[in-house]
């Protein structure tokens, strides 16, 4: 699986809205002519959406900025602004999406999942939209909101139906090979697989009942605190459904290595050793295993012997598997829906007056959002900020904490003089 990966971190933008328009038409008998701004365009959003048959987040290691492209502004005669297209970031099923401070974001299972990362900043409104029967010739109109900007974290987690797990060389890519069309990297040496790798296998005579089949690099003692390669793995097996325990029948212990393996799939999560999990033995075409066959099955006599080199076994394994899934449905219980939290932040309908060294910043979803749509440069609009400040009590607030003429004050990305407004 060149280019595999199952970590990406990417910075995702939206665009920004489009500024309303200021304009004015000419029309006999109408204070200069009328407004006729028009508003802005809204600004695309980020979305991640699931595209099947991806196994790999190897395209976001190499792209790692995403930016959607911002609204057109609005013009005159009311003409409302372009709106930005969405920006779509393809991802496989299986990707679960954090921000950067690692809080949930969402996951994407299913094809045509989608999940908005960064929503795009809403237009302006246009002067058309402020006129009133006392003020019929506006010159105030809004500035769009900027776009969401932010970094986050995927992760994925491969979904399958069966996972082939083991020790390093005990035959899982082989087997593998052998049980679907997968041509996964084979080895005599140990950690001959450094990534998972999947394939389809059928499961009944007619092809009609398939599976999605999967292995993951070797597992030693101490993988779960993050020995040898299986470790960074382990996540890949978690949405199995099916394990199965693939035993080197021509090691020198082998149930002995296989219950370090189960120690090991304990220790990361404990729901993986309850899973219906068939046990394999491989290598039986060796003469050595062979011989050993017999005891090895009196210990262990679920086990399942087979060869992937002459076939012996694996119709089977095949039937094994498709039992171990008819169990894993009927036990399955309906998922709990994943609930997205909701904390409440005193600042999203509220404000808040800190001091920055010699400024002040007011903080506060709706004051912050006015201070983006106002032009400051346009002193309709600048009034309109300040007596915002005045009905919620913020300007109270700056005079008490000490804002006097001079005095810097932020509020969101505008930096703003303090004057006798």
């Amino acid at each position: 699986m060149p280019g595999f990966a199952d970590r990406a971190r990417i910075f995702v933008a939206a665009g920004a809205g489009g500024d309303g328009a200021g304009t004015f038409r000419r029309e006999a008998h109408v204070p200069r002519g009328g407004p006729d701004g028009g508003d802005g365009g809204h600004g695309g959003d980020v979305v991640l959406s699931v595209e099947p048959g991806m196994t790999t987040l190897g395209d976001l290691v190499r792209h790692r900025h995403v930016r959607a492209a911002a609204g057109g502004r609005g013009m005159g005669r009311r003409a409302h602004g372009r709106n930005a297209p969405d920006v779509t970031v393809r991802v496989p099923p299986g990707t679960l999406v954090r921000d950067d401070d690692g809080a949930w974001l969402g996951e994407l299972l299913e094809a045509g999942s989608r999940l908005v990362v960064a929503r795009g900043g809403r237009g302006g409104r246009g002067n058309a939209r402020f006129a009133t029967p006392t003020l019929r010739a506006p010159t105030h109109f809004e500035k769009g909101t900027p776009g969401e900007e932010r970094w986050i974290r995927l992760e994925l987690k491969l979904i399958a139906d069966i996972g082939l797990v083991g020790a390093p060389n005990a035959g899982k890519s082989t087997l593998l090979a052998a049980l679907t069309d997968a041509r996964p990297a084979v080895g005599a040496h140990p950690f001959t697989t450094v990534t998972p790798n999947l394939g389809v296998i059928t499961l009944d005579s007619d092809g009609e009942r398939t599976a999605i089949i999967a292995d993951v690099p070797g597992l030693i003692e101490g993988a779960n605190e993050g020995r040898g390669l299986g470790h960074r793995f382990l996540r890949h097996v978690e949405r199995t459904r099916v394990l199965v325990g693939v035993i080197d029948g021509a090691a020198a212990d082998p149930l002995g290595g296989w219950e370090a393996v189960v120690e090991e799939l304990r220790l990361h999560d404990p729901a993986l050793a309850e899973r219906p999990m068939p046990l394999v033995v491989t290598k039986l075409d060796l003469p050595e295993v062979r011989e050993a066959w017999p005891a090895l099955h009196r210990r262990a006599p679920e086990a399942i012997g087979v060869s992937a080199h002459d076939g012996t076994g694996l119709e089977a394994l095949r039937a094994a598997l498709g039992a171990a899934l008819d169990l894993a449905a009927e036990a399955q219980q309906p998922s709990e829906e994943q609930v997205r939290v909701h904390r409440f932040d005193p600042l999203e309908s509220g404000w808040q007056v800190r001091a920055e060294g010699d400024a002040l910043r007011v903080l506060g979803r709706r004051v912050e959002t006015a201070a983006a749509r106002t032009d400051f440069d346009n002193p309709e609009s600048r009034d309109r900020f300040w007596r915002l400040l005045e009905r919620l009590g913020i300007d109270a607030e700056l005079r008490r904490q000490g804002a006097a003429p001079g005095t810097t004050v932020h509020v969101g990305r505008a930096e703003l003089e303090w004057g006798d407004e």
